[in-house]
């Protein structure tokens, strides 16, 4: 199977728009700042205990506006390594702002961060992680 690592591709659970279970989420490149972020409002189904979106949906958009980090700078890349922490509860219907960026690359490594913020700014949850150049 050859697989399609450009970002044309609309299966993507996260950002794919014709996953019709998926979040359809929209990611922006901002060049002056170096990083991708996009806008999230998790839904009621994401919930782990009642009224909080689980750790694992957080988890996931944290990883994908890094995979969209790598992809904006021209290189295709997988996680390889990744490691969350999480700060203040995301809460269902809570509009979070979710941002990511490349702190280093060495060779076929790139190595991210991102981070997951209430609109007014309140710190959620971070992420880093090693990914590496297909």
């Amino acid at each position: 199977m050859q697989i399609d690592y450009s970002n044309n591709y609309q299966g993507c659970f996260v950002c794919g728009k014709e996953n019709k279970q998926g979040l359809s989420l929209d990611f922006f490149h901002d060049k002056e700042k170096q990083e991708v972020k996009t806008v999230w409002k998790p839904s009621p189904y994401m919930q782990g205990f009642k009224g909080v979106v689980h750790g694992g949906f957080i988890s996931m958009v944290l990883d994908e506006v890094m995979a969209k980090v790598c992809l904006f700078i021209g290189k295709p890349a997988l996680t390889v390594r990744i490691e969350v922490r999480f700060k203040q509860p995301v809460l269902v219907n809570e509009e979070v702002m979710v941002r990511g960026r490349c702190i280093g690359i060495r060779g076929k490594r790139l190595e991210l961060e991102a981070q997951c913020t209430g609109i007014d700014g309140e710190e959620k949850a971070l992420a880093e992680a090693v990914f590496l150049c297909v």
